[in-house]
């Protein structure tokens, strides 16, 4: 993930292109697309890319705002488009992702006539929040244009990449409406391929999902959890046992600090497998982590369980689950944490 790259500037040429394919005439405006990132309008159009290249790509809508033209809802915690890729060889379709194809938007980016988003950018240079799942809970940095690529295991080729961006919309009832009616724009650019270049997608689509679990979501402070936790009483989750356990099941963490969270009702419950018997014995209440690691700090949290040990008993306490074993946890400014 660490690899160097060799980054080949080319002169991009000024050329806008009209948003192509169905009709759309609730939605006015160009996509644009370039080898260096955007930081304007009027900053360049490209239409052919080599497979050393980067690629981005840009919004820009006449007369309307992003959450207008899109026809987004308030009161999202986590705003987002979708961008769907169809990949071409000649004429006929050998590739497309319509799906699992979110990307986060900002709340000053709803309120734009303009959007910049990553097509396949350069790792560090990655601004774009890509994720499997509408609430981005999963699949953080899953980058839709070098998945496609990788997993096709493209031969050296010229080919065509149709970029959509779009959302599905809703009716007055809250149900999705039919695919005509969604809101989007579209185009599409020539992709020159070659073999040669494979190792390098690869290595930076590698660094684009781990670039993008690290800073997507950061604390501007510790969360509310850790100014209001629950007092422990069980002498089986005491404040001195927690610390031990954390210690030990957590080797690769320095941990700054940590609360329980408060619960009502049991605080252990029983896990029992698909026969009815007990698997584990599990502590309801989480317990939120501030650590740092590799000298960078996090808050995550974990589950405390002791394992089923036969005749009615539980062996020693033990971290169950952690946040941080699917993606990272977030991030947090060091001198944050107090």
């Amino acid at each position: 993930m660490k690899n160097l790259l060799t980054y080949l500037f080319l002169i991009t040429v000024f050329i806008s292109t009209e948003s192509v394919a169905r009709e759309n005439p609730d939605l006015s405006g160009k996509l644009y697309f370039s080898n260096q990132p955007f930081s304007s309008s009027n900053a360049g159009n490209k239409n052919s890319f080599s497979s050393k290249e980067f690629i981005y790509g840009r919004v820009e809508l006449n007369g309307t705002t992003i959450k207008e033209a899109f026809k987004l809802k308030d009161g999202v915690e986590h705003p987002y488009l979708q961008c769907s890729i169809f990949l071409f060889r000649g004429e006929k379709e050998i590739d497309r992702q319509t799906s699992m194809n979110y990307f986060l938007l900002k709340e000053e980016e709803k309120s734009s006539s303009s959007l910049n988003f990553d097509i396949m950018s350069e790792a560090e240079k990655s601004t774009t929040v890509y994720s499997m799942m509408d609430d981005f809970s999963l699949g953080l940095g899953f980058n839709i244009l070098p998945g496609m690529i990788i997993n096709k295991e493209l031969r050296s080729d010229k080919y065509t990449v149709r970029i959509r961006v779009y959302s599905k919309t809703l009716d007055a009832w809250g149900k999705e409406q039919p695919e005509e009616k969604w809101p989007f724009i579209e185009d599409e650019f020539v992709y020159n391929f070659n073999e040669d270049d494979a190792g390098m997608v690869i290595e930076n689509n590698k660094r684009i999902t781990s670039v993008t679990r690290e800073n997507a979501f950061r604390y501007d402070k510790l969360p509310p959890v850790f100014s209001n936790p629950a007092k422990l009483t069980d002498p089986n989750a005491s404040a001195a046992k927690i610390t031990a356990i954390l210690k030990r099941d957590l080797p690769e963490r320095i941990i700054l600090k940590w609360v329980v969270e408060k619960v009502s009702g049991l605080q252990w419950h029983i896990d029992k497998d698909e026969l009815g018997l007990p698997r584990y014995k599990y502590f309801n209440p989480e317990v939120y982590v501030a650590y740092k690691m590799n000298g960078k700090c996090y808050v995550g949290s974990v589950t405390l369980r002791q394992p089923y040990a036969g005749g009615g008993t539980y062996g020693p306490l033990q971290v169950g689950y952690t946040t941080a074993g699917e993606q990272h946890d977030k991030g947090i400014d060091c001198a944050k944490v107090k």
